[in-house]
């Protein structure tokens, strides 16, 4: 079994971090699009009689795109895609034309090519700028070289001085952007484990629950706690407790074919989020890291775990649904341990899905 993942990842956001990331700075870059457009217009009006009404047409089109483009994210299949098409893509081909209007490599027009590189870093990782600065400098070849290749070859500088802007702003961002994501990665990282820790939880689970409203689709929350896991600190030290929580935490990631929705929410509290899991796929997908657990033996030390499961369709309480499950979570410790609870007995529905 599998959780299903988040909406669908794409080459630009492969995991639900890049996600997270690219909502955040789509937010946060909103007055430097904003700066964006008031230039465009500028530029519009300045080239304007150089090409009379093709340029304020075509720019006009453009920032309609643009504003369409960062609308409704949260309701798109793969926003982040739309938003590259739509936002870098789109503003490299009007600054493109634009240049080719105005006289190829006789304006200096092409050396604007380098801010869509910093569009396309600032929204996403280096993966980004690994499409976008590629583009952006085939581009600056194009509006220069390739519209006026006699000119361009006695004036050198026409094609270098844009170039090296795209490079040098390439050089430079590439670095910044490694760093936000790796900074970024160990706040939301539990440092012993490797998986997510509690602080990420409160964003991921709303955005679950919001997709869920959406799509009508279930989520699911798997709750676990290991069984008398003080015995192993108090029996063998904190150390060796710690070694032990980071080989079970390694057995349930085997367990998952992905484990970017499993989090460490305490000493040796877990929870599993399920995006599009009914309860029969929740449950099969529990007992597996029940098991996982139970064969794991740290320590060479026998240790099982319990685990509770709730499951909500549609609309939901992202906090209750979580409630829910260390419901059945207590309910498994109660019964005996070593177990995987439900909140309510499956019916035969569920059963079947």
């Amino acid at each position: 079994m599998t959780c299903v993942m988040l909406r669908f990842p794409s080459w630009l956001c492969p995991t639900p971090e890049d996600r997270d990331r690219f909502f955040d700075m789509q937010e946060r870059v909103r007055t430097a699009r904003i700066v964006t457009m008031i230039c465009s217009v500028v530029l519009m009006v300045t080239l304007a009689p150089r090409g009379e009404w093709l340029i304020p047409a075509y720019g006009t089109v453009m920032l309609l795109v643009v504003v369409a483009g960062g609308s409704h994210l949260e309701r798109r299949r793969r926003p982040e895609l739309w938003v590259f098409v739509t936002t870098v893509l789109n503003i490299q081909i009007a600054i493109t034309l634009g240049a080719v209007v105005a006289g190829g490599p006789r304006t200096a027009v092409a050396a604007g090519l380098a801010a869509p590189v910093l569009m396309v870093g600032a929204r996403f990782s280096n993966r980004g700028l690994v499409v976008g600065a590629p583009i952006s400098a085939v581009l600056v070849i194009v509006c220069t070289l390739g519209v006026d290749p006699a000119y361009t070859l006695h004036h050198p500088d026409a094609l270098v001085i844009p170039l090296m802007m795209v490079i040098v702003t390439t050089a430079y961002l590439s670095p910044l952007v490694a760093s936000d994501v790796r900074h970024r990665a160990s706040s939301t990282l539990d440092p012993l484990t490797g998986l997510l820790n509690v602080r990420s939880l409160s964003a991921r689970i709303a955005e679950v629950a919001e997709q869920a409203a959406i799509n009508g689709l279930p989520v699911s929350v798997v709750a676990l706690d290991l069984d008398h896991f003080k015995a192993i600190n108090d029996e063998h030290g904190h150390p060796a407790g710690d070694a032990a929580l980071r080989v079970i935490a390694h057995a349930l990631r085997t367990a998952l074919r992905t484990f970017k929705l499993l989090y460490r929410v305490g000493g040796d509290e877990f929870l599993l989020l399920l995006p599009g899991a009914s309860a029969r796929s929740a449950a099969q997908i529990a007992e597996s890291l029940r098991q996982a657990v139970l064969t794991a033996r740290p320590l060479g030390v026998p240790v099982t775990c319990s685990c509770g499961v709730a499951t909500a369709v549609g609309d939901s309480d992202a906090k209750a649904l979580i409630a829910r499950a260390d419901e059945a979570l207590y309910r498994a410790k109660r019964l005996g341990r070593n177990r995987v609870e439900f909140e309510q007995p499956l019916r035969c529905a569920d059963a079947a899905a």
